[in-house]
């Protein structure tokens, strides 16, 4: 039997899932855990986990309804030429909030259509217009994609199950409140050991911890990037690794917003890691955790030194960015290099994949 994949995905179910964030926080953030028994998927630490969400089903209903056909409809996926009801495409196939261009054929020309596209979503168009063939509205759908989400445990740790850090994305449009697709399928929807959550291994190439255990890690993950560090230190307790531990995490407030608090003093009580924090929200002035990096600067020159893994996971920009900056800067003003070597210095330090970065 061929191993799950993105074709054929495994069904797991959610074991268990608990807020993250306090009363009081600005988000929403899940630890959710997926319970991966007899499904043969094997990861290592580092690979993330991709997940197929339902839609909303009161978007759907929204959308047939303005359709004004019958749920049980039968039409043929485009793709797959699979017959299934209306209702279970847009449930399950369809990427029902964007308009594409391929709505806008089906219409008499609309004046500037790239600002409609912009400012409108399917249900709005179909409020609009009316008179669709079922078949050609149908294929005018983008697919409805998985999702990646890092692995936040080890295997070694937790056999048969993968932990995700699961922000709640949510947006306004129109003055209603719509969410991210898998977010709130994992969050919200999705019901603890019952509902079908299909998923399979995305592999990281290098994204990785080191095979020598003496190696000293470097981690910078501030929000839901602090994801596959839980798994690289869960990894490295359980193989008795001497390699030393620093993690950066950042977050709006240490109060509401402070993921995983007890894992993490657990560990510096046992004296298996060193913990900087940048809540930017709980002074005046904002701190990043590429601040908190910059103070540190020369002790970080000399982990870098000592053969340290620099590792960087969240969003590109500005934080990943933001954070090479601070790299880049560190290795001059303490490293003494001058500006045409400091670049190359990075550079070199990716050849030897000790400066990692999953950005997205």
């Amino acid at each position: 039997m061929s191993s799950p994949n993105r074709l054929n995905p495994f069904s797991a179910v959610i074991k268990k899932r608990y807020l993250l964030t306090k009363p009081g926080s600005t988000k929403e953030t899940y630890h959710v855990v997926l319970d991966l028994s007899h499904s043969g998927l094997k990861f290592k630490v580092g690979d993330s986990l991709g997940i197929y969400g339902d839609n909303d089903p009161i978007l759907v209903q929204r959308l047939i309804a303005a359709l004004k056909v019958a749920p049980d409809t039968l039409i043929l996926h485009p793709r797959s030429g699979e017959r299934m009801t209306l209702w279970s495409f847009l449930l399950k196939k369809a990427h029902i909030s964007r308009l594409t261009a391929a709505f806008l054929n089906m219409v008499p020309p609309i004046e500037n259509a790239e600002v409609y596209l912009a400012t409108h979503d399917v249900l709005d168009f179909l409020l609009e217009f009316s008179g669709f063939n079922l078949q050609e509205l149908v294929a005018a759908f983008s697919p409805l994609l998985p999702r990646m989400y890092s692995i936040a445990s080890s295997p070694l740790m937790h056999p048969n199950e993968a932990h995700l850090t699961v922000a709640v994305s949510s947006y306004e449009h129109r003055g209603e409140l719509r969410y991210g697709v898998a977010s709130h399928f994992l969050c919200h929807l999705a019901e603890v050991g019952k509902t079908s959550i299909p998923c399979y291994v995305q592999p990281a190439a290098h994204f990785t911890i080191p095979e020598d255990d003496k190696v000293p890690l470097i981690m910078v993950g501030p929000g839901t990037g602090i994801a596959p560090f839980r798994g690289f230190l869960q990894e490295r307790t359980i193989r008795g690794s001497s390699g030393k531990h620093w993690l950066f995490f950042g977050e709006r407030h240490r109060l509401h917003d402070f993921f995983y608090e007890e894992y993490w003093n657990g560990l510096i009580q046992e004296e298996k890691l060193v913990l900087d924090l940048a809540f930017s929200r709980d002074q005046e002035s904002k701190v990043y955790v590429q601040h908190r990096l910059y103070e540190k600067g020369a002790e970080i020159w000399e982990w870098l030194e000592q053969g340290a893994h620099f590792y960087v996971c969240g969003e590109a920009d500005p934080m990943g960015k933001d954070v090479e900056a601070t790299l880049l800067r560190i290795s001059q003003e303490f490293g003494g290099l001058a500006e045409d070597k400091a670049r190359p210095f990075l550079k070199e330090l990716r050849r030897q994949k000790r400066y990692l970065a999953d950005v997205y």
